[in-house]
């Protein structure tokens, strides 16, 4: 049993800043994708166009500052739904559902399956999976279905981008 009195439920900003750093690392495959990968990706067409700028530039200097742009561009995209669309085009079917069934295996109690997922997923981090966790368990004891649904979502777009991430190390 948790003691919540123990815990300060604020989202920490290196954990923030760690959430945004996995989005603008995630900009580079999707710069690669072709241009019918592309209408795959639902997203407005001011952060297609930034995406299509990124994919044509070839100075490393301009290609960073770019990367950055389409990151802070991408968290005020529809997250979840990009970083679907992405996992989608990349994985094959049988991959999909592999790396997907991590989500029904994690718990917060489970700190084995938890080492075991980090060790699978060299992008991931124990801590921020701890936090996410603990979100979900929250939410439970607060019987908040909204806070429940919204961190649930934020738990398996972790999955999908530890996934894509640790395949581009």
């Amino acid at each position: 049993m948790i003691d919540w009195s123990e815990h300060d439920m604020r989202v920490s900003r290196t954990e923030l800043k760690k959430a945004h750093e996995r989005l603008q690392l995630l900009s580079v495959p999707l710069a690669e994708l072709s241009k019918k990968q592309l209408k795959k990706i639902p997203a407005s067409d001011y952060f297609m166009a930034e995406l299509m700028a990124l994919a044509e530039l070839t100075s490393a200097n301009a290609r960073n500052r770019q990367i950055k742009r389409v990151g802070k561009l991408m968290s005020e995209e529809d997250r979840h739904a990009l970083v679907n669309a992405l996992f989608n085009i990349v994985f094959a079917r049988e991959q999909v559902s592999k790396i997907e069934s991590w989500y029904g295996r994690l718990n917060i109690n489970d700190e084995g399956t938890m080492k075991q997922f980090t060790k699978q997923y060299k992008a991931s981090e124990r801590n921020s999976l701890y936090q996410l966790l603990l979100w979900i368990e929250y939410a439970k004891h607060l019987q908040d279905d909204e806070l429940l649904q919204e961190s649930e979502a934020d738990l398996m777009s972790y999955i999908r981008e530890v996934a894509l991430l640790s395949q581009l190390k």
